[in-house]
């Protein structure tokens, strides 16, 4: 909360910001200064209903209120009148403020008004908006919530815990947002969806050429963003997404990706033998434990796990870092050069804390990282099926072969156990069967 600052006179508490440079024409204060109250709990509660109304400022004052959906113009308006001590819903509390409020409006379209005639001509929407909320507020209800809306409320409140995995999931959401406006032909309220215009999307995308596998996905999303605005949005009536009837794919998902030849592996190897050490590294852990590359490229010294009677990883949640499942978190045991790379990972001094791969643990990491194992896995592969990725399929491979217990081969992959009573009695299986199974599976002798 950087503009949560303590008043010095007296211990209050205040939300205090100097005006933003886009603001000075607007405003006539050089500084936001509003008490929050005495205690640090009320000011915390209040903190976030003022500073969004001066980023509602800000954000009309940079951007208007042209192409928004209804709500949100209705928001940024709102926020205007407000910061200005004009009541919202209405023309003014009393003659003196209906005054200033008509004189502001006035100043708005005034040189577009006629000197003949008298009438008003050619006034851009952004400013007749503006001038309308001056002159009558807006309304005391927010209007419909649109799929514009949803998106929006949708990505607010399930945002992703990284600035990386935010950009993300917002360019995904984004996209699907964007081709259901397409095939609708502008933004819509989400209550009048229809399925004729959701069969619409479907066709659309099937249309662009877009992959059996990218329209179930979408889907899912669109469906989700939906469900969301029933939810939490008090929007009314069914979800048209909703067992819509999708194009089969020629390609399972198991077939999206394959496991990699060993000699690619060994000739990705060959490559790394020269450098960089932490690249070499990275890519012997994926090999030997089945792991995502982001569970890998993410872990700190203290989750490689050395002084215990079976060496480690310890694979979990914490601040910065999320994983795919709640089943994704588990120890995998170290072995054969596993193991052998990470003690040269762990020195005695290190920091626990502290990323074991800071090249490729920061923001951009995953897509650095794809670029240089996918770089070398390209030039001794061309088949787009063979990624870094296909490592864990690889060892899916393996811990088949060696006839490794199912459940034991989920444990190391951090994968479901099931759904219903298979999935909610018994704990983990232990590190040593693990590393059995890893042993038999990497033909390592220990």
């Amino acid at each position: 909360m950087k503009y949560l600052k303590r008043d010095p006179r007296n211990g209050n508490w205040l939300y205090r910001r100097v005006v933003p440079k886009v603001l000075k024409s607007w405003v006539s204060q050089t500084e936001f200064v509003i008490s929050l109250g005495k205690t640090q709990n009320d000011a915390l509660t209040q903190y976030g209903t003022h500073h969004q109304k001066i980023e509602h400022m800000i954000a009309l004052a940079k951007m208007g209120v042209s192409g928004l959906s209804p709500a949100e113009q209705r928001a940024r308006l709102k926020a205007m009148l407000e910061v200005w001590g004009a009541d919202p819903h209405s023309a003014g509390r009393d003659d003196e403020e209906r005054t200033w409020r008509e004189e502001a409006a006035a100043k708005i379209v005034d040189r577009y008004q006629d000197p003949v005639t008298g009438e008003y001509e050619g006034v851009p929407e952004e400013e007749a908006v503006k001038a309308r909320a001056l002159l009558g507020g807006v309304t005391k209800n927010s209007p419909e919530p649109t799929v514009t809306d949803a998106f929006n409320f949708y990505l607010r409140e399930n945002a992703k815990d990284t600035p990386e995995k935010r950009k993300k999931q917002e360019q995904r959401f984004r996209r699907a947002e964007r081709n259901l406006i397409a095939a609708l032909g502008g933004d819509k309220a989400v209550s009048q969806l229809t399925r004729e215009e959701v069969r619409r999307w479907r066709d659309m995308r099937i249309e662009a050429g877009a992959a059996a596998g990218t329209i179930k996905r979408e889907k899912s999303d669109l469906s989700t963003v939906i469900n969301t605005a029933r939810s939490e949005l008090d929007v009314r009536g069914d979800n048209p997404f909703e067992n819509l009837k999708l194009p089969k794919s020629n390609v399972s998902r198991r077939d999206e990706r394959e496991g990699l030849p060993e000699n690619v592996i060994a000739g990705v190897y060959a490559q790394l033998e020269a450098g960089p050490p932490d690249l070499l590294a990275i890519w012997t852990l994926l090999d030997f434990t089945g792991a995502r590359p982001s569970e890998i490229r993410e872990l700190n010294v203290g989750e490689i796990v050395l002084d215990h009677d079976v060496p480690h990883l310890v694979i979990t949640e914490r601040e910065g870092r999320s994983l795919k499942t709640s089943w994704s978190i588990r120890k995998v045991p170290l072995v054969g050069k596993a193991f052998t790379e990470a003690r040269k990972l762990v020195k005695e001094d290190a920091d626990a804390s502290a990323p074991v791969f800071p090249r490729y643990s920061r923001e951009g990491g995953m897509d650095r990282l794809s670029q240089a194992l996918n770089g070398r896995i390209r030039k001794l592969s061309d088949n787009p099926k063979h990624v870094t990725y296909s490592l864990r399929h690889n060892m899916s491979d393996r811990l088949r072969a060696a006839e490794v217990y199912d459940a034991t081969q989920r444990a190391i992959q951090g994968h479901s156990f099931g759904r219903g009573e298979a999935a909610s009695y018994g704990g983990d299986i232990p590190l040593e069967k693990k590393r059995e199974a890893l042993l038999t599976a990497m033909k390592v002798h220990e």
